[in-house]
């Protein structure tokens, strides 16, 4: 936020011509009110805005003259021009603040102004920052057609009500300090009696129950009151606050610290106290909730960003945690550069799976550090995530020319490659409808082909000595195996369902060994084995016969009793195919077999 570097008061105030000065002046107000130009939401708005402000100024200058001092515009420009603002420059809460006290004024006046068509309304607040009563919050309208100085007659008309019955609030302070509490209760029945709700007003009753020391539930109760007529009113939110923490109400008392941000949304400091205190009540949701209205109007502020990171983490709320990321990264895109942000913020996306974060993330980090192979394979995964394969594949091949040795990257191209290849099953469905077998060959050995251009990458992990490693590429060689079947290329895919029943331990497995990711890559490798297998038995029992060799014969049916096996251990993936296969289809060949062991006198089997 631009500071405001304003001169000293004395300079810049609102003194009196010199020769006015010199003249005994008795009934010259000592109260000094400052009427800020209204905020505009458009451009198309500011020349209404101002209007209605200097309008403002100049009618409660003259509703007021004995009342208070007004500061006139030319001061007000002045002050902003030394502060390098422009005359009828806006400024949000903090700013107006900081000009009002250096003006030493005691009062000051801000709001909003907006236009719909032919009907104006302005949403108006009166602050008072050193005991001038003069406080308040109220929205004004002049009704349709409207025009600016109806609009600026009605604000006037309200802000010279509440100065007014100002010196008698004035006058309440002053007796509750010398201890005239019933002196000080009638001045405050007296502006109560023009205007019920005056915060002032109020305020003052609730300091002379705190001087009477009353029950907090009366200093709590002026001070809502006090709320009528200013919901954002920061001294009562405070009074309601302490009345809440001495019942020993902690959360009344954190909400109603939260509701007096109301009237500085944009006061950091003060929010991160806030957000601090629900921390510490564990809230963190509520404490996140502030933090996001903060953000709202202090868009990527460090300080709430820090904040409700920190929070976020502490409650494993990793959505909320990668919102801080993704808000950091939007607001310094220089971010991508600093692997102490990459690295957490990576973590965040990753635990999520946000892919877009991830996407997003991925691209500044390989822009930033394109032989990094870690933030290679982070950009594959990104686009595998988000369903990009031949980018994934292609960002997977440039981490393993960084890292030839990589195993897990290996593994990660082979299940790319894997996880591409699709069978054109409606190419397939017309060949077999048009009886086409050659080309329907063909495109199934196509697709077996593409498949096969996995095995270099997956052999990376068959020949590992990490139990894990082999155990992921057995799943992977399944899974190719499985769409092979699918395609009707069984005989295609026995070599893979075949190595995955090798690496997860079929021909050694005990019948108690049924638990745990390895059983249960086998016990689907073994299902899908048989099925592949079963479609060539009778081919391969034709040439077995036909060679009239007992050590074809013994191989044919050490096949044969490893189909079975392998389709008793996988009945549980689809118990109809397999009980079907083991009563109608692989007993045909028991009777044959005896027949050809009887016929070549084979005792090795």
């Amino acid at each position: 936020m631009r500071a405001l570097q304003v001169a000293l008061a004395v300079t810049i105030g609102v003194a009196l011509p010199a020769r006015a000065q010199q003249l005994a002046a008795p009934q010259q107000p000592s109260v000094r009110l400052l009427i800020l130009p209204l905020m505009w939401s458009s451009s198309a708005d500011s020349a209404g805005a101002i209007a209605v402000s200097d309008a403002v100024r100049d009618r409660v200058t003259q509703l007021v003259r004995s009342k208070v001092l007004v500061v006139p515009k030319a001061k007000l420009c002045e002050a902003l021009g030394q502060s390098g603002f422009a005359c009828n420059g806006l400024l949000d809460e903090q700013q107006a603040r900081q000009l009002a006290r250096f003006l030493q004024v005691h009062a000051y006046i801000t709001g909003s102004y907006a236009k719909s068509g032919t009907a104006l309304t302005a949403d108006v607040q009166m602050i008072d920052i050193s005991s001038s009563g003069i406080a308040g919050r109220f929205t004004a309208t002049n009704g349709n057609p409207g025009t600016a100085a109806a609009l600026a007659e009605s604000i006037a008309q309200r802000v010279a009500t509440t100065v007014r019955i100002s010196e008698g609030i004035r006058n309440c302070n002053e007796a509750r300090r010398t201890g005239q509490f019933g002196r000080a209760r009638a001045e405050a029945q007296k502006a109560l009696a023009i205007d019920p709700n005056s915060p002032g007003a109020w305020l003052c009753i609730a300091t002379i129950y705190e001087a009477q020391r009353m029950p907090p539930d009366s200093i709590i109760a002026a001070s809502q009151r006090a709320l009528k007529g200013d919901s954002c009113n920061g001294t009562a939110w405070e009074k309601i606050a302490s009345g809440y923490q001495q019942k020993g109400d902690s959360a009344q008392a954190a909400e109603a610290y939260i509701s007096q941000l109301c009237g500085e949304p944009r006061n950091v400091q003060k929010r991160l106290q806030v957000a601090q205190l629900l921390r510490q009540m564990k809230k963190a949701d509520r404490a996140v909730q502030v933090l996001n209205t903060g953000l709202e109007h202090v868009a990527g502020d460090a300080q709430l960003l820090e904040m409700k990171l920190t929070i976020c983490t502490e409650a494993s709320n990793f959505r909320c945690a990668l919102d801080v990321w993704i808000a950091k990264a939007d607001h310094d895109t220089a971010l991508f550069g600093d692997t102490t942000f990459l690295k957490p913020a990576l973590g965040a996306a990753q635990q999520v799976g946000d892919t877009q974060a991830l996407l997003k993330f991925t691209k500044g980090a390989y822009q930033h550090f394109p032989n990094n192979p870690v933030y290679v394979r982070a950009r594959a995964g990104a686009f595998e995530l988000a369903g990009h394969t031949d980018s994934a594949l292609a960002y997977y091949k440039k981490a393993l020319a960084i890292e030839p040795n990589d195993v897990n990257t290996s593994l990660l191209i082979g299940k790319a490659i894997v996880d591409r290849a699709q069978y054109d099953t409606a190419a397939a469905h017309r060949f077999e409808a048009a009886k086409d077998t050659v080309s329907l060959k063909a495109l199934r050995e196509q697709f077996a082909d593409r498949l096969d251009s996995a095995r270099t990458y997956l052999n990376a992990g068959v020949m590992s000595r990490d139990s894990g490693i082999q155990l992921n590429a057995a799943a992977i060689m399944r899974s190719a195996g499985e769409k092979l079947v699918r395609a009707n290329a069984g005989e295609r895919a026995v070599p893979w369902v075949d190595k995955t029943l090798e690496l997860t331990g079929f021909d050694r497995a005990t019948p108690s060994d049924t638990a745990g990711g390895r059983a249960a890559i086998r016990r689907n490798a073994a299902f899908w084995y048989g099925l592949a297998s079963v479609g060539t038995l009778s081919r391969d029992f034709s040439i077995m016969a036909k060679s009239k060799k007992c050590d074809q014969a013994k191989l044919f049916n050490d096949r044969l009793e490893r189909v079975k096996r392998a389709l008793q251990l996988g009945r549980s993936v689809h118990p109809p195919t397999v009980d079907n296969l083991l009563v109608n289809v692989l007993p045909k060949f028991d009777q044959p077999m005896e027949s050809v062991k009887r016929a070549y006198k084979c005792r090795n089997f």
